[in-house]
């Protein structure tokens, strides 16, 4: 019979920021061919010395496109495309798209708005969301943002993922949820999923926007194919299977998660928003 944990927001020590309601259940299951460890020690990762590249992508429509930054918040997903040219001054300013899912109601609004300019501080940096029909300006820029930050972020020690702080837009402000040593996270239209990597030790563990309970599963493995996609399979000892499908580089096929139980369909769901992180050479 599976653990039931309640309010289950950590890994190993690193907080999943913030959104685990304190009433949402997570059921634990240990995987197949796995030996019993530690989680502290299995999902670690801040003495790791080793660099990492994160990229982030957003469906557009029905194509997965490259975005600038995006934010699982308490009760939408929230999403900026990248700048095309990038930005590359403070003072550059770049026509985006900024969409919006609600969790009780997945419909994608695409909103046209403006991405800078930029403005430093104490381990943030804040990069101006005007809405397409203002001036962007700097006083608007400390108004209207997306926060970002300088210090949790791959290029700092330890750190996969960089973290969105968050957004504030004439809807008001979102602060968004952060896992820093995730290899991969993504939302769903029902949920969002985690998945940490430290090669020997992968584990799976999905927030439902419902409020039901949530699984976590250790003993993953990896798989890549020879065109770059990487597959992370979990099995748990009930015959359930998650199964996380990535493609790399985005345009192409995006990402999914497949639940299968004793070898059967269970449900497909794509990702409308994820960030991957993988070591540098």
């Amino acid at each position: 019979m599976p653990l039931i944990l309640k309010g289950l927001n950590q890994a190993g020590g690193q907080r999943d920021v913030n959104f685990t309601p304190d009433n949402q259940q997570v059921r634990t299951h240990r995987g197949h061919a796995v030996k019993v460890v530690l989680l502290g020690a299995a999902l670690s990762g801040l003495a790791n010395a080793a660099s990492y590249r994160m990229t982030s992508f957003v469906v557009v429509g029905t194509q997965p496109r490259p975005a600038f930054a995006w934010c699982d918040a308490r009760d939408r997903i929230l999403a900026v495309t990248a700048p095309s040219p990038a930005l590359s001054g403070p003072d550059d300013v770049r026509g985006v798209s900024l969409l919006r899912w609600l969790k009780n109601k997945p419909v994608a609004s695409n909103f046209h708005y403006k991405l800078g300019p930029l403005e430093g501080a104490a381990g943030s940096t804040y990069i101006g969301l005007t809405p397409a029909g203002f001036r962007a300006t700097r006083d608007l820029t400390s108004r209207y943002f997306v926060h970002l930050s300088n210090v949790e972020s791959p290029a700092g020690m330890g750190y996969r993922m960089q973290r969105v702080v968050r957004f504030k837009t004439m809807q008001g402000e979102n602060t968004c949820r952060y896992v820093p040593n995730a290899a991969f996270m993504g939302a769903t239209a029902k949920r969002t999923v985690i998945v940490w990597d430290e090669g020997d030790a992968i584990t799976y563990a999905t927030r439902n926007f419902d409020g039901t309970p949530g699984v976590y599963v250790t003993g993953g493995r990896k798989t890549r194919s020879v065109e770059g996609r990487a597959t992370y399979d979990f099995r748990t000892e009930d015959g359930f299977q998650y199964r996380v499908i990535i493609d790399d580089d985005g345009p192409g096929t995006g990402a999914a998660v497949h639940v299968f139980r004793k070898g059967s369909l269970k449900s497909r769901e794509s990702f409308l928003a994820y960030s991957i992180s993988t070591p540098t050479p």
